[in-house]
């Protein structure tokens, strides 16, 4: 991937723990790697296709003077996370900020963090099966956007009966496939937030919810904790899921079973 260097940007600013550092202020450093296709910049001249470094360096200083942080971890996350908005067309950050005057009374030249993050594709699914179903599906695929999470693609909405056992109302159900820059974890802890927003509650185990959003895949991920397991431990035995993501990506393979969707959906119609 092509890339946009920036390093040793200077900024002064008033982010700090201690008291002395939000009233004084200090000096703090900026560099970043950007990366992106330049491709058609560089070919077709076309300047919506490139990013104006003289323009993000000024884009920094502002946001960066904009409020006082007790962490520079807070700082650096920010100005990813601002980039990212600003930039759609940047895939992949790493950004480092250096802290010069840091007041550790020790001979120091400096410390720093560097947050690093790329965007990837997920998909995630749908259901809800109270009130007003479809524009539950609506309402939670617009907090998604609000949350740093594109949406690419998404596939019909589709009847569903209810799947686990308890007596229900039937659901409405649909897969979008997103393009994020938050990790798996930060991701699934967005999409409880936006159920927790609509006012989901959990009461029954698979039972009635207003909105229900399932992290089925990130990219080729394979993770397995006590909060996430990707890809989602029920995708191959859940027909209407299945449909939904063979509308929108058939030929993605599941990163554990290695079948492409549609070879798995074919399997579960028989």
């Amino acid at each position: 991937m092509d890339q946009l260097q920036i390093k040793d940007l200077e900024i002064f600013a008033y982010h700090g723990l201690f008291p002395s550092e939000k009233e004084l202020g200090q000096k703090f450093v900026v560099s970043a790697i950007l990366s992106y296709d330049m491709t058609k910049a560089a070919t077709d001249l076309d300047l919506t296709a490139s990013v104006h470094y003289g323009e993000l360096c000024q884009q920094w200083t502002t946001w960066f003077q904009e409020t006082s942080e007790d962490l520079i971890e807070t700082v650096a996350y920010k100005l990813v996370e601002r980039t990212f908005e600003a930039y759609p067309l940047v895939q992949e950050i790493q950004l480092e900020l250096k802290k010069p005057w840091a007041p550790v009374h020790l001979p120091l030249n400096t410390c720093s963090v560097t947050i690093h993050r790329r965007k990837q594709r997920a998909f995630i699914a749908l259901g809800s099966n109270m009130g007003d179903k479809q524009a539950n599906l609506q309402d939670a695929i617009e907090k998604m956007q609000t949350k740093g999470i594109r949406i690419l693609k998404e596939s019909s909405v589709m009847i569903t009966e209810p799947w686990g056992g308890v007596e229900q109302d039937s659901f409405v159900n649909q897969v979008v496939e997103v393009e994020t820059w938050l990790p798996a974890q930060v991701l699934l802890g967005t999409l409880l937030e936006i159920e927790s927003e609509m006012g989901r509650i959990r009461e029954v185990h698979w039972g009635p919810r207003l909105i229900d959003l399932d992290l089925l895949f990130m990219e080729d991920e394979v993770i397995y904790t006590d909060d996430l397991i990707l890809p989602h431990p029920y995708v191959a035995e859940r027909l209407f899921v299945l449909e939904s993501l063979q509308e929108i990506a058939p030929y993605f393979v599941h990163p554990v079973l290695n079948k492409p969707i549609r070879d798995l959906y074919e399997d579960l119609k028989k």
